[in-house]
């Protein structure tokens, strides 16, 4: 990160927030509407957290990895609240035992694997939810961007792993990938979420 230039790190804030209002948009058809918000303040408030602390690393060259370590434990507790909030029939305890059950083996483990998991397998989950929401309503650009942002998702794996990550064209790229995705989907979630106030009558099941 000592190489890491400014503008990269305040980029870094346009993918959180457009992430952060497509959960926003989504949880407005869920069953808990305030709750399901709640969730995606959380998943924000992780993707902002990391994005704070990528900030003052390059600009003041202050490290408080408090800040970085946030960004799973909050994105894996919004996912999962979030998932809940968009089902319609299903229960909270079993979220709130998978969730404690994650956190519970990380802490023992002494590793952030397990919250990883569950944080990127949640916010996959949530956008697979988003296009089940809009095939009901045969919104089919929708359920295109959902899988597209996915797709992006995904080739961030081999970004990160790849030998010249730390370059700044690598992080570049990166970057951008993942600011697409988040565009992606929020644009899924615009749509999706207007195909249903076509016919407020209809509530999702």
């Amino acid at each position: 990160m000592n190489d890491y230039p400014v503008i990269l790190a305040v980029e870094d804030f346009v993918p959180t927030l457009l992430a952060m209002y497509g959960f926003w948009l989504l949880a407005s058809l869920g069953k808990a509407v305030p709750w399901g918000r709640l969730g995606a303040l959380l998943i924000g408030a992780g993707g902002i957290a990391k994005s704070v602390w990528k900030l003052l690393v390059a600009a003041f060259g202050v490290d408080l990895p408090w800040l970085e370590a946030a960004l799973f434990p909050l994105m894996s507790a919004g996912a999962v609240l979030l998932i809940w909030a968009l089902l319609p029939t299903a229960p909270w305890w079993p979220f709130a035992a998978v969730y404690a059950a994650v956190t519970l083996g990380a802490a023992l483990a002494g590793t952030m694997k397990p919250v990883f998991i569950l944080a990127t397998a949640g916010v996959t989950t949530i956008s697979v939810i988003g296009a089940v929401y809009a095939g009901r309503r045969r919104a089919r650009l929708a359920i295109a961007l959902y899988t597209l942002g996915i797709v992006l998702v995904t080739a961030l794996v081999p970004l990160r792993n790849h030998p010249d990550h730390e370059t700044l064209r690598l992080q570049w790229i990166e970057q951008g990938t993942n600011t697409a995705a988040q565009l992606a989907f929020l644009t899924a979630a615009w749509l999706t979420v207007r195909a249903y106030r076509r016919s407020p009558s209809e509530v999702p099941a």
